[in-house]
């Protein structure tokens, strides 16, 4: 019984290692996603794009920070998923 349940929690730790990897990628490429929209919206600006396009680029900007600010949250859930199942782990060795 033993076994078992440090076979799966073993396999739960590795689970919370790679969707953490995920998470990372993920929050890398809302990074360069932001990058890019401010960058994109300072050109359109700069050209004398109208209201429309500044409101839009600026809407689009907000959605993707959002979306890193919530990456940022469910990473941070992860590594206490992974805290908690490591003391599990160590409670069990004992």
């Amino acid at each position: 019984m033993a076994d078992d349940t440090g076979d799966v929690l073993r396999r739960s730790l590795d689970a919370v290692d790679r969707h953490r990897k995920r998470l990372m990628i993920g929050l890398g490429v809302t990074g360069v996603l932001l990058l890019l929209t401010f960058v994109t919206g300072a050109r359109a600006a700069r050209a004398g794009g109208g209201a429309v396009q500044a409101i839009l680029a600026h809407l689009l900007m907000l959605v993707i920070w959002m979306t890193g600010l919530t990456l940022v949250v469910v990473i941070q859930i992860t590594v206490m998923t992974k805290r908690i199942l490591r003391a599990i782990e160590l409670a069990w060795k004992k």
